[in-house]
């Protein structure tokens, strides 16, 4: 399999996680791209130009975190989705709302200030907040949900420091906190 990443993109760290929880990391071959850069031999891979994109052995190519996770999920063990598919795909759901309203937040602030909008990046925060506020944690279990909620939430603290999710939630700022001990986690974390 060939991957197509960017190092500090929250979507491929989602993936990227997976690939070290599966075992597949050391048998996957990774490309670091610059999406923004519009890069030509990145396009058979994702056409439409966002990060990751996986090849799979059969050559077929695969975008959107999600559904790279959820065919990595089907080689092998352990299985991060579970009998529970559908309660683990609602928590995943959850925190890729997470995910996209830190990456849209950080896109914003990227903006010319004479061109930046208080009132989206402000949305975006509320939504990260609202969702941080209702995030459900499980000691001892590490799934897809999780994983998903994990990479948004580590993006929060890397893209949006201004943003203090763990005053109304310090019980899930000590789970992170307990999960980035992982190495999955540890080895994936944005520099």
């Amino acid at each position: 399999m060939k991957l197509y990443y960017n190092t500090t993109s929250p979507y491929t760290r989602k993936v990227l996680i997976v690939l070290h929880e599966k075992g597949l990391f050391e048998k996957t071959e990774r490309i670091l791209v610059d999406p923004w850069s519009d890069p030509a031999a990145f396009h058979g891979a994702a056409p439409v130009g966002k990060v990751p994109a996986l090849i799979t052995e059969d050559g077929l190519a695969l975008a959107e975190s999600t559904t790279i996770c959820d065919y990595l999920d089907t080689l092998g063990q352990p299985s991060l989705i579970g009998p529970n598919r559908w309660e683990v795909m609602a928590r995943v759901a959850l925190a890729q709302g997470v995910i996209d309203a830190g990456f849209s937040a950080m896109l914003e602030k990227k903006r010319p200030e004479e061109n930046r909008s208080a009132v989206t990046l402000e949305r975006h925060k509320r939504a990260l907040l609202r969702i941080a506020g209702i995030a459900e944690v499980r000691d001892g279990r590490f799934d897809l949900g999780d994983i998903s909620l994990a990479a948004g939430l580590g993006y929060a603290d890397f893209r949006l420091p201004e943003v203090d999710w763990r005053a109304a939630r310090p019980d899930l700022g000590d789970w992170l906190a307990k999960v980035s001990e992982r190495p999955s986690m540890a080895a994936t974390k944005p520099a």
